[in-house]
């Protein structure tokens, strides 16, 4: 490792220092960070977006999120050659991926080392020095010993503040929207329930602001851990000393090859000589002690009168707080004392607990996300209710249109051999009642598949069954040009008084009344 052509300064800091010499380094070397940081992320999420399907997009962030430690390598190979005043083109950095990704450990950092705390400050040992097995525990543990709670404590402050930054561009584009319509998209994307427009929109808002967030704070994750392991070098090996004595005989060299140089070499050989003078023919200027002492009168005499003197003449006065029985206090205090160990333990027990609590929090906020975002819903007008269609499929399902008794007109026309109006007549019962009774919210886009996947979400499995079976002869009939067996159809027919009968438990629990 070149020291010489380190561009920071080199000094002992604080763990949080070395933190902020981090955060200085991302902001004094940005036109060389972000273009390939910006080309290398967000092509990647373009490229998730376009081979995912639509119904898994949402999971794109999730998936960026995994994926941190592939962006870390490159963002670690850019900063260290950024250190050491090595100016990195972006094709020398897409270059080197191949190589970051054999040779850095990353299969294990996206498997069971992924969610250690202090992974950006252990990427340095696995990147930049290479060591593996023993070795590399070996000397992990070594700068672990002064620096992996504040590894861990960066790794922390880094996800809160992509949230930071998550949750105020959401409530900014809340705040500059003036319709009040953007929540419908924002809560689209966690909802199953909403439309495919609504939810695509959703979707594709949170991929490009989790995105962002990523982008922003990931460099400086890397960047503090980084500066952190250097820092926690400087300490074992004391790279500042190293550098202040290059520095000291670079000086030297320089003043060497200059004519001053003769004249202090001349300087320093007479002050030698004039030290080096025997002692019985130097000048004896040294004080002695007097051959006899002073009575303590006259001497405290003198004492007095040498005190009297200007230089010794102030006089300040300090007032401080005494505890009466000071002694006393301090042994009660000893005597109530609780063992260092009970402290330890306690102090570990609590934090033990403090973590499974933060833990639990956020399993509970990913299960109930739903419930949490209707809360944090803004207050707005309700959105009026979407009539019912009058024409599915090219039939009209308008209960006017229908008879009062669809099954027994569907079997008279099945019974007189006219199988598809039959079929179509049971169908279109079917779809009325579920548009119209049971509130399903159907659109004009929707196809046989997509009612039946909405419909098993809101009615009883019974009912769904019926429905599934009746929809399959309907298709059969109307696209393959085949009519089902009669002892096939007997059932549907018989089957319309249990689809039509709602039970008391559905009507509470199972519609979803728009």
């Amino acid at each position: 490792m070149k020291l010489d052509s380190i561009t920071a300064h080199i000094r002992l800091r604080t763990p949080w220092e070395a933190a902020d010499l981090g955060f200085a380094l991302v902001q004094h070397n940005a036109r060389w960070i972000f273009p390939a940081w910006t080309l290398l992320l967000f092509s990647l999420v373009l490229i998730l977006w376009l081979l995912i399907p639509a119904d898994y997009r949402m999971y794109i962030p999730w998936l960026v999120w995994w994926l941190k430690p592939l962006f870390d390598r490159v963002l670690l190979h850019i900063l260290s050659h950024q250190m050491f005043d090595q100016r990195l083109s972006t094709a020398d950095i897409f270059s080197a991926i191949p190589r970051l990704f054999h040779t850095t450990g990353l299969l294990g950092g996206l498997i069971w080392r992924r969610l250690s705390f202090s992974r950006g400050f252990n990427l340095s040992i696995w990147q930049l020095e290479q060591l593996r097995g023993k070795a590399r525990s070996d000397r992990q543990h070594l700068l672990h010993v002064q620096a992996h709670s504040h590894a861990v404590w960066i790794t922390l402050g880094c996800i809160l503040l992509e949230l930071v930054v998550l949750f105020s561009l959401y409530a900014l584009i809340l705040l500059l929207d003036p319709t009040d319509g953007s929540w419908d998209y924002i809560s689209s994307a966690f909802d199953d329930m909403a439309e495919t427009e609504e939810r695509l929109w959703g979707t594709l808002i949170y991929v490009c602001l989790y995105t962002l967030s990523v982008w922003l704070i990931e460099p400086l994750y890397v960047a503090a851990s980084f500066s952190l392991y250097l820092n926690r070098r400087t300490q074992l090996e004391a790279w500042d000393i190293e550098l202040a004595f290059r520095n000291l005989g670079d000086r030297l060299r320089t003043l060497a090859q200059t004519p001053l140089a003769m004249v202090l070499a001349i300087l320093l050989i007479i002050t030698a000589s004039s030290l080096s003078t025997p002692p019985a023919l130097a000048e004896d200027t040294s004080e002695s002690l007097a051959e006899t002492r002073l009575p303590p009168e006259e001497a405290q005499t003198q004492i007095d009168a040498i005190m009297q003197r200007e230089e010794f003449a102030q006089m300040r006065t300090v007032t401080r707080w005494e505890r009466i029985n000071k002694e006393d206090e301090l042994e009660k205090n000893k005597s109530y004392s609780i063992p260092e160990a009970l402290q330890v333990l306690f102090a570990n027990l609590l934090k033990i607990m403090l973590w499974v609590a933060v833990i639990v929090m956020v399993v509970l906020a990913f299960v109930y996300r739903r419930q949490l975002l209707a809360l944090l819903k803004p207050l707005q007008r309700k959105p009026e209710q979407k009539p019912a269609p009058d024409i599915l499929f090219g039939m009209d399902i308008r209960p006017e249109s229908l008879p009062d008794d669809i099954a027994a007109a569907s079997r008279r026309l099945w019974e007189a051999g006219q199988q598809r109006e039959a079929l179509s007549l049971l169908y279109r019962g079917a779809l009325m009642r579920l548009t119209r009774h049971d509130r399903l919210p159907v659109q004009d886009s929707h196809t046989e598949g997509d009612i039946l996947q909405l419909a098993a979400m809101h009615i009883t499995p019974h009912r769904a069954t019926w429905l599934r079976a009746v929809t399959r002869a309907w298709q059969e009939i109307a696209y393959a040009h085949r009519s089902p067996a009669t002892a096939l159809v007997e059932p549907l027919f018989d089957g319309w008084a249990g689809f039509i009968h709602v039970p008391p438990a559905e009507s509470v629990t199972g519609g979803n009344p728009a």
